[in-house]
């Protein structure tokens, strides 16, 4: 990678989430530290900061660190960043191959060791306790029956069992979109001619519909499928896939023809016009949704026949469900495509981008950058995909609309996704569930989609990798949302692969309004808003961290009498001492005056409680925050996130043995005691017995981490691996064993193997060894996570 890398570290920003972006803030790079406690008293100093200044991002922090998406982040990222290792991918792929000579990408292999650890489950609305994972499965199904082939090379026939049609790509004035012309016309069938024009251009002589924001809003509302039933369009595709275009030859050509013309030579049409057949993106989804999916394909995938009758659509993408062991749907994505070879042409940009940041850190001198150098150059070397997804307008006509393919990147994707840091995903995963708690239920397909999501944090990862701070991501999350804003408000969000590309291109605005405003409430109140979500998130595993009480927690923070969270049974109850006066004027006065102040007090009493259970009951997100929280509220909270925590960390070790994890949990325990015990002298008590815990905890981490170490095993002995090397081998290949040789090699193995033992130490072996493997794994993927 050179000298710059993609590496996660622990140093945080210390920014302050409200101030204005043209002040400097100083952040960890910024000051030197050089010791663990002053490190843990900067730390400290700036959550004393944020509860004191910042009440709302205080909890916000802290409540996001409670929500756990993986059992062990680092090992799980390896094992998925490795496509031999995706067994859904493969299981679909023995069928798919077997019976469809077809290929499918699953690149969402994260999301789905996030969908097998918990589900959502909405608590209001018409899904009400219906769970259903937190993103769709995508299937990118490859078909055989397209060959594409590039501008250099000669076509030829490379199937024999069934045509393969072979096209060319033919470049668009759109960005991101392709046409594919068909090569060899004799295998193409009979299809109808459409009028003389050149594609990309328009004419009023022809009558086109005006692809007006109507359209586009029809045509992204997903229906139903027109299945047709034993079509024998089985090993060739229809003439419906196949339309013809009449293009004006080029201007030196038409000049060769002047001669003629003023010898009145007699010419035809074809003297004038080239016939084109291109493949149509419109015509052939019809035939894979029509056809291919309903009659056969969908089995092969693993969908009943049931969800198959169904299943919905629109242009590029068939919706049906799975389900699982349980019987739950599991939603899917069906995406019909064409495999192409990195498009060089239009990705130059990313492969070339100047502007791409690297930032290094002062301290330590290492810089970040994402993506690297080689990561860019592995991205290069992976194949692409083109949907027949077409290109709308959302005004005036375009006659070539169901020609246009567009270029995807799900292994590139996958391979981004992959080596995301822990806090980018988590970040990633929660604007996923604000999305589809706050947005998809109104705007469906309409407005702004998981892909948009996908591409600003590419875009977000790119801009600065190393400002990921795990502790304080809730402040990160409201600046990615504050960015995130400022897109849609421009309505400009460029595909982070071909920059010209805008995906708010084709999107009503009234759809990116909303979400903007949904947004732009979010971040108003961030901690009610995300409690609201957070609480239709349900663990579906048994082995797994135990969950949070977001309710508990939204009842704590709304409480309006906060002594009632330390001792609920106590009650501000006034005794009214009655007085006896001699004059009788006076004393019925006076018990006028107590049967008044007593109506008083219950009418407050009882409006108080009204409002305390309408809290309870429902999430207000209207809830208003004052600047200081209240003594015995801030007990209450502390007392809630420290046992959290404390939690997170046992388990932690429990499920995965991630000691690193765990201490960074009960790190963050100790910060929050280390406040508690400042708060009233009166918690004292209390913080000694949360510090006694995290004692006993940490010291079970380390002994965990130090047993881990001592079980590595030790090299393999150097006489019995070098002697026999590859010339030892060669040398038995030809049936000559040369002694001279092998003797000579074991002697200076003896040497080496004695000076070795003479230097070096059985346990400085032993940390040597782990040492390698720590370097191999940081370079294999790229970043560090608690």
């Amino acid at each position: 990678m050179g000298d710059c890398c993609s590496k996660e570290v622990d140093s945080d920003s210390f920014l302050d989430p409200m101030r204005p972006t043209n002040q400097k803030t100083k952040t960890f790079s910024d000051i030197r530290v050089d010791s663990k406690t002053r490190y843990d008293e900067l730390a400290v100093e700036l959550l004393k900061r944020d509860l004191r200044d910042f009440p709302d991002i205080f909890m916000l922090n802290n409540m996001l660190m409670t929500i756990m998406f993986f059992e062990n982040y680092r090992k799980d990222i390896q094992k998925l960043s490795l496509s031999s290792n995706n067994k859904i991918e493969k299981d679909i792929n023995k069928t798919l191959v077997k019976n469809e000579n077809m290929e499918c990408i699953c690149p969402d292999t994260v999301f789905e060791t996030v969908n097998s650890n918990l589900k959502y489950m909405p608590m209001h609305g018409n899904n009400k306790y219906h769970s259903q994972p937190l993103l769709p499965r995508r299937l990118y199904v490859v078909t055989d029956c397209l060959d594409v082939i590039s501008s250099m090379d000669v076509p030829q026939y490379t199937s024999i069992d069934k045509p393969v049609y072979q096209v060319r790509i033919e470049e668009s004035t759109r960005k991101g979109f392709v046409r594919l012309k068909q090569l060899d016309h004799s295998k193409v069938p009979k299809i109808y001619s459409s009028p003389s024009e050149e594609p990309g251009t328009s004419s009023s002589n022809v009558n086109e519909p005006f692809y007006e924001y109507a359209t586009i809003q029809d045509l992204k509302t997903p229906k139903r499928l027109d299945i047709v039933k034993n079509s024998d369009q089985r090993d060739s595709l229809p003439a419906t896939c196949f339309t013809t275009r009449k293009i004006r030859k080029p201007n030196h050509e038409l000049l060769d023809l002047q001669e003629e013309l003023e010898q009145n030579s007699e010419l035809t049409e074809e003297d004038f016009f080239d016939k084109v057949i291109y493949v149509d993106a419109k015509g052939f989804m019809n035939y894979f949704k029509n056809v291919l999916f309903p009659n056969s394909l969908g089995r092969s995938l693993g969908f009943h026949q049931h969800e198959i009758e169904f299943a919905k659509s629109i242009p590029g993408t068939i919706f049906c469900n799975l389900s699982d062991k349980e019987d739950n749907p599991i939603p899917c994505e069906v995406i019909p495509s064409v495999a192409i070879e990195w498009p060089t042409e239009q990705t130059f940009e990313f492969l070339m981008r100047e502007d791409r940041p690297t930032i290094t850190d002062t301290n330590t001198g290492v810089r970040y950058k994402w993506p690297t150098d080689e990561m860019i150059k592995d991205i290069r070397t992976l194949n692409c995909v083109l949907v027949p997804k077409g290109y709308w307008k959302k005004k005036g006509e375009y006659l070539d609309a169901t020609l246009e393919w567009e270029i995807a990147f799900p292994k590139a994707e996958r391979y981004l996704e992959a080596r995301m840091s822990h806090a980018q995903m988590r970040c990633f995963l929660f604007l996923i569930l604000i999305h589809k708690h706050y947005i998809e239920p109104f705007t469906q397909q309409q407005g702004l989609l998981v892909e948009h999501l996908r591409c600003h944090m590419y875009w977000e990862c790119e801009s600065n990798y190393k400002d990921w701070p795990e502790y304080r991501l809730g402040s990160k999350l409201l600046k990615v949302i504050e960015n995130l804003i400022k897109r849609l408000a421009k309505s400009e969000l460029p595909d982070f692969f071909i920059k010209q590309k805008n995906h708010f291109r084709n999107i009503q605005k009234k759809y990116l309004l909303f979400a903007q405003k949904v947004l732009h409430e979010l971040i108003q109140s961030p901690t009610v808003y995300l409690i609201k979500a957070l609480r239709c998130i349900q663990y579906s595993k048994r082995k797994f961290y135990r969950p949070y009480d977001y309710k508990d927690l939204y009842t704590k923070i709304t409480q309006l009498q906060g002594y009632k969270l330390v001792n609920p049974n106590l009650d501000r109850t006034v005794n009214f001492r009655r007085i006896v006066y001699q004059d009788p004027e006076t004393q019925w006065r006076h018990l006028q005056e107590l049967t008044r102040r007593k109506q008083y007090l219950e009418t407050t009493k009882s409006e108080t409680e009204e409002l305390d259970t309408a809290s309870v009951d429902s999430i207000d997100l209207d809830v208003t925050w004052t600047k200081q929280l209240e003594i015995f509220k801030s007990k209450a909270i502390f007392t809630e996130f420290i046992t959290a925590f404390i939690n997170i960390a046992r388990d932690g070790l429990r499920i995965s043995g991630n000691g690193q994890q765990s201490l960074f949990y009960l790190k963050q325990a100790t910060y929050l005691t280390n406040i508690l015990e400042t708060i009233a002298a009166a918690f004292k008590p209390e913080a000694l017995e949360f510090r006694a815990q995290i004692t006993i905890e940490e010291e079970r981490c380390k002994r965990s981490m130090a047993m881990r170490i001592s079980d590595v095993p030790p090299e393999t002995p150097v006489r019995n691996s070098i002697q026999f090397d590859v010339q030892t081998s060669q040398q038995l290949k030809n049936n000559v064993l040369n002694l001279t040789n092998l003797h000579k090699a074991y002697n200076e193995t003896e040497v080496k193997i004695s000076t070795s033992f003479k230097t070096v130490s059985p346990v400085a072996r032993v940390k040597s060894d782990v040492q390698r493997q720590s370097i191999g794994t940081k370079k294999a993927v790229a970043f560090q996570s608690p």
